[in-house]
């Protein structure tokens, strides 16, 4: 699973209801859900797949590097042992993406100054790379921005709404100065929807800059160290035919994360207060007007950057109904993971082996797509291992973009990603089913195989935009992500599980037996949404499909 920071730093530099919150999925009337053979995973073929993604000598299985390759390479020798047919580019297992690979800089000249209109400073001193953190616009070894600032909320605004964080203000050339997430009136799946789409909101609009204020609410949730941590790493994006880096957000040149002292700073002798500012952000007052500040700000950032290669892994189980055959469900799991990194404070081992991050997801698929090779549904299922997940969906983007799969379409994903697999579940969180016409064939899956729906536990995470299926999501697909909820872990002594991005993460910890359940399940949701009788579509008026286009129920 992607950080949970790079939602939004992937945004900045850019440039659902849960259980118990939605209607009642809205099917067709005279829909029922498939009966799945009762068939059982095999734990053995689980376990040695895993082993083999989460060895040591993958270092890591970064996108990019020859770790990662050998795991795409093996991806595919199992879809290969299986039979099962390769649907990347010209007749192979893989769809290579093209990434766009880039770093921060933090010395020489990156800088930020900021002055008023009689030309006086008004932030005290501060530290690049450590108080704050400019940011070039990608594809920029240098890059320069300039202008006015103007304080936009959390430039908040879509149809539906009775809040405008844009109402009477122009941002044309403008640098805007805004909170990290969106309103919190907002459901978790929609929220972290409107917190990672902040940048091209405000491109979209004219914004050439952009500076995110860091509060004393956000500090209660993580230090600004922890918070902009991941902006020391390696980012992607995939890259256009031109080699320039796609971005959602081309207009902004420019930003920068101010700390908390910074960033309280920035609003003395201001028309509305930092205080009345992180009311607002934290629930207790109303939405402040957006205004100018009468403030001018130079940013400068630096980065280096390098284009690679890395594969996207492919292959497809056909159907056996020759009248759905356009119609593709297709099964992901992220194949990378973040490689090596020194890490004092946890020894000498400096690979992160990402064995519950995504070995497991991947080793599930191949164990699924053996089951459905076996006993296949009416439409086709494309397995497919994503790389560059925890880089921003970099894969799974490219490939909900570029699909290599020829004539028909795309009509469901089922996303498999961290299940946390230490315990014996009883329940699972299926991220994204109630919103659409899935929701009868997951719930018919899991209780075949007696385990429970449950509402997401932590909804201010908006898991459901974090992870792969989102890629598929804004290309108007409905999709679902499951995972074993973690209510019963209480019961199972020594079992919690909190090594996520961690090179603790290792074979050791993961039950297989609970691995196989997990497989179990996600197979029969696989087979029955293979053979769904009307094509999967979101429910009619769902946020989601409103926003992406994606097809409705009547």
């Amino acid at each position: 699973m992607k950080r949970m920071f790079f939602v939004w730093a992937a945004a900045t530099l850019a440039a659902a209801p849960v259980y118990g919150q939605t209607a009642a999925p809205q099917g067709p009337a005279t829909e029922r859900p498939s009966e799945t053979p009762s068939v059982k995973s095999d734990r053995a073929r689980l376990e040695a797949d895993v082993r083999y993604l989460a060895d040591d000598s993958l270092e890591g299985r970064e996108a990019g590097t020859t770790g990662y390759a050998l795991a795409a390479g093996y991806v595919a020798g199992q879809f290969a042992a299986l039979g099962i047919k390769p649907a990347g580019n010209d007749g192979t297992y893989f769809q290579s993406v093209p990434l766009f690979s880039y770093r921060f800089k933090f010395g020489d000249r990156a800088g930020l100054d900021i002055i008023n209109a009689q030309g006086t400073p008004v932030l005290p001193e501060a530290v690049a790379g450590k108080d704050y953190f400019p940011l070039p616009k990608r594809g920029e070894a240098l890059a320069e921005v300039k202008g006015e600032l103007v304080y936009v909320g959390y430039g908040f605004a879509d149809d539906g709404y009775e809040q405008d964080d844009f109402a009477g203000i122009d941002l044309n050339g403008k640098i805007a100065v805004v909170l990290n997430g969106a309103p919190d009136t907002l459901n978790s799946e929609e929220r972290a929807h409107f917190n990672a789409t902040q940048s091209q909101r405000l491109s979209e609009r004219g914004a050439i800059g952009l500076i995110s204020l860091f509060t004393p609410n956000d500090e209660e949730r993580f230090t600004f160290e922890q918070w902009t941590g991941s902006l020391r790493t390696t980012f992607m994006t995939w890259a256009k035919p031109d080699r320039t880096p796609f971005s959602n957000a081309p207009n902004i040149q420019g930003s920068v994360v101010l700390n908390s002292a910074l960033s309280a700073a920035l609003f003395e002798g201001q028309p509305v207060s930092w205080q009345d500012i992180v009311r607002y952000q934290s629930g207790e007052g109303a939405a402040p007007p957006s205004f100018k500040m009468g403030l001018i700000a130079r940013i400068i950032g630096q980065s280096t950057f390098d284009y690679i290669a890395s594969p996207n892994v492919v292959a497809k189980i056909p159907g056996t109904d020759p009248s759905v055959a356009g119609e593709y469900v297709v099964v992901t799991a992220h194949l990378d993971h973040i490689g090596i990194v020194p890490t004092p404070e946890e020894g000498d081992d400096e690979i992160f082996n990402g064995a519950m991050d995504n070995a497991t997801g991947v080793a599930s698929m191949i164990e699924a797509a053996r089951l459905i090779r076996d006993n296949p549904g009416r439409r086709p299922v494309v397995l497919l291992a994503v790389t560059a997940e925890e880089k921003g969906l970099v894969g799974s983007d490219y490939f909900a973009r570029n699909p290599t799969l020829g004539h028909g379409e795309i009509v469901a994903n089922i996303n498999l990603d961290m299940p946390v697999v230490t315990y014996e579940f009883t329940d699972v969180i299926a991220f994204g089913a109630e919103r659409s016409t899935l929701f009868p064939q997951v719930q018919a899956a899991a209780a075949r195989h007696g385990i429970t729906l449950s509402p997401d536990p932590m909804p201010q995470r908006g898991l459901f935009t974090r992870s792969d299926q989102y890629s598929f999501v804004q290309q108007g697909v409905p999709s679902i992500f499951l995972v074993p909820r973690q209510a019963n872990r209480d019961k199972a002594p020594g079992k919690r599980w909190n090594h996520y991005h961690k090179v603790s993460d290792e074979v050791e910890l993961i039950d297989f037996e609970q691995l196989g359940r997990f497989t179990d399940v996600n197979h029969a949701i696989i087979r029955n949404v293979a053979n769904m009788a009307e094509k999967p579509v979101w429910n009619a008026g769902d946020f989601f499909a409103k926003t992406f286009g994606g097809e409705m129920a009547q």
